[in-house]
């Protein structure tokens, strides 16, 4: 997890390197405000301007958008390098050339008197040139967006295709008539306002569907040019005379849908580029905004505590959970020193030292630590923590995230059920301290009643008698060992030293041996595991009645190893290979194979025999992955 995650507000280098933030929602920066209330004022001496002097009027909305065009493609044609998409460089180059044919549009403009020997037709069909060439702008710009164009071979498409509209109109007369003196305009001129107008409706929804490309506000505004296109266009197919008043509010609009592609691409591609320019950056700056926000939603919905400290053991992060059990809101525990807030003095040095070796990396993460924590009220709650380092891009330990469970309730629970499991071991121990106290002084007494007796019959039922309490006794002392299982937490072993104990304990017979192959394997088991070894031993040497040797070796089955002990006796029977580890299992020769079974099983181990018949018993002990290891390879959990 990088150390951006935990932050608690967006970075902040965000405002300064894109400006305002362009998401969804926000309001319009006092510049673009500025520009719209300049424009609407523009609009309005346009509109008296026409009243006065047409002429002038026409001119004049003419170059404001040849002004606003060129300051588009400039915008366009200096941030190509830059650019993440070919929008921009394809609407700013058909803007440009668009203003180019307008140029000459506005010369040609009836009174101008540069074009001398043509009448009114030629300005209209310069003007529906070039609205064909903006519909077909606006339409191919979206289309193209994630094509990697090259700017001179779009300058150079627009050239043709602007040089092929001129000389279809100056040099080859080819270009239908669009106004006839007299008449007004040609149907070709009124269907073709209809068919321009169509294209931009095509080229807004061709935008709609890639608006996410560029933040929300510019999407807004580049859609309303469109869309204030097509009333314009329609408004040119009602004029009869070039100076009427439906003629007017065509430009007027005009002016208005250029107005907004100025403050679109100029306003915002100046003062604030990730909204126009490196829009990739902008909509991974939202995404990670919208990625922050889920992951402190589901933090916040989570069950379980999760606080994120910087390297001084301030808090950078705390979710609802966690602030809920502390009795703080999270914005007031932000910053706040955690162990001089939230944990009881008596902790303090133990846990930070935790916390420190954690950020030097000297311990390793991923460690559960149950320690209280101090509530609001004064209170104690007990937290069971897992604890993992943060590192930051360059592989840097940037601070630590602990998920936490409220264990309070659970460790009373804890609590009280040891305390009476320690008062039934205690009695258990008293009681089975005196029965055997009582069999001792039993067992006396028949050995002297033997001894004083000559009648047969009463010496044979003082020898059973004596059989009894001698299984007694062995029954007695096998609950001591159950008893003691799963008493201590489970730890890492080394069967092979614990293998070598059991035979100098046992001392087996002459002509046995025992021959052990497991080098540095260590398993995490119960520490009565000793007993494992020790029985299976003392089971094949007794049991095995022709045994010279038990061999113990490993193996690896997948990701578990198995721990095999095979010995050259006569083996199990297959009607009594399950049945070995069977508490009721002929029970004369005590519960040595079932209380290996109970044993292991605490830690998720298990056994089984597999040798055959006549040639030997093999025993196969099964560690699952995560529960063994080879001490000599660093990092060998195997979890």
């Amino acid at each position: 997890m990088q150390n951006d995650i935990i932050r608690t507000e967006p970075p902040t280098g965000y405002h300064s390197a894109c400006g305002a933030d362009p998401d969804e929602g926000s309001s319009p920066g006092p510049k673009v405000r500025t520009s719209t209330v300049t424009f609407m004022v523009l609009l309005t001496a346009l509109a008296a301007t026409s009243f006065y002097n047409y002429l002038l009027f026409h001119t004049i909305v003419e170059l404001v958008a040849v002004g606003i065009a060129i300051a588009v493609f400039t915008i366009a044609w200096n941030a190509w390098e830059m650019r993440e998409n070919s929008y921009l460089i394809v609407i700013g180059t058909g803007l440009l050339c668009v203003a180019g044919i307008g140029l000459i549009h506005t010369l040609a403009y009836k009174g101008m008197g540069i074009f001398v020997g043509y009448d009114a037709n030629l300005p209209t069909q310069l003007w529906i040139a070039s609205r064909y060439l903006l519909a077909g702008t606006l339409l191919a710009a979206p289309l193209l967006i994630e094509k990697n164009l090259k700017p001179w071979k779009v300058l150079a498409g627009f050239v043709g295709a602007t040089a092929a509209l001129l000389l279809s109109i100056f040099v080859f007369p080819v270009f239908p008539d669009c106004f006839i003196e007299g008449s007004g305009l040609t149907t070709f001129k009124v269907v073709s306002e209809y068919v321009i107008s169509v294209l931009f409706v095509l080229g807004a929804v061709a935008f709609y569907r890639v608006r996410t490309t560029f933040s929300s506000r510019v999407s807004r505004y580049l859609i309303a040019a469109i869309l204030v296109l097509i009333p314009s266009e329609l408004a040119f197919t009602l004029y009869i005379s070039v100076y009427g008043i439906e003629n007017m509010v065509g430009h007027l609009l005009m002016v208005l849908s250029y107005g907004l592609f100025y403050i679109a691409f100029v306003e915002f591609g100046i003062r604030q580029p990730c909204a126009v320019i490196f829009t990739d950056l902008a909509r991974s700056e939202r995404q990670l905004r919208r990625e922050r926000d889920r992951f402190r939603q589901y933090l916040d919905i989570s069950g379980a505590l999760f606080v994120a400290l910087d390297p001084a053991g301030r808090i950078a992060l705390i979710n609802r959970r966690a602030s809920e059990i502390l009795g703080c809101p999270a914005d007031k525990a932000v910053g706040e020193s955690w162990f001089e807030r939230f944990i009881p003095a008596r902790e303090r040095e133990r846990l930070y030292a935790l916390f420190h070796g954690l950020v030097q990396g000297d311990i390793e993460s991923g460690g559960f630590v149950r320690s209280p924590v101090l509530t609001a009220d004064g209170d104690e709650r007990i937290i069971e923590w897992n604890n993992t380092v943060i590192r930051d891009a360059d592989g840097t330990i940037s601070g630590t995230l602990s998920s936490g469970k409220d264990i309070t309730e659970q460790q009373r629970a804890e609590e009280t059920l040891s305390m009476a499991n320690a008062k039934l071991n205690l009695l258990s121990a008293i009681t089975r301290h005196d029965i055997l106290n009582q069999i001792t002084i039993a067992r006396a007494y028949i050995d002297f009643s033997m001894e004083d007796s000559e009648v047969p019959g009463i010496r044979d039922n003082l020898g059973r008698a004596r059989t009894a309490v001698g299984e007694i006794q062995r029954q007695i002392e096998f609950t001591r060992d159950y008893q003691n299982m799963g008493v201590k937490k489970p730890i890492w072993q080394r069967p092979e030293n614990l293998i070598r104990a059991s035979v100098t304990e046992l001392t087996l017979p002459a002509g046995t041996r025992a021959r052990v192959d497991l080098a540095d394997l260590e398993i995490y088991a119960d520490p009565m595991v000793k007993k494992v070894f020790y029985n299976i031993i003392d089971n094949a040497a007794r049991h095995g009645e022709k045994v010279t040797e038990i061999r113990f070796s490993s193996t690896r089955s997948g990701q578990d190893l198995v721990i095999v002990c095979e010995d050259d006796g006569i083996g199990i029977p297959d009607e009594e290979k399950e049945a070995i580890f069977r508490p009721a299992y002929k029970r004369r020769h005590g519960h040595g194979l079932f209380l290996v079974a109970e044993i292991l099983g605490i830690t998720g181990i298990s056994i089984r025999e597999t040798g055959v018949f006549g040639e030997g018993a093999r025993f196969e002990i099964r560690v699952p992955n995560g529960g063994w290891r080879d001490a000599a390879v660093p990092d060998s959990h195997h979890s």
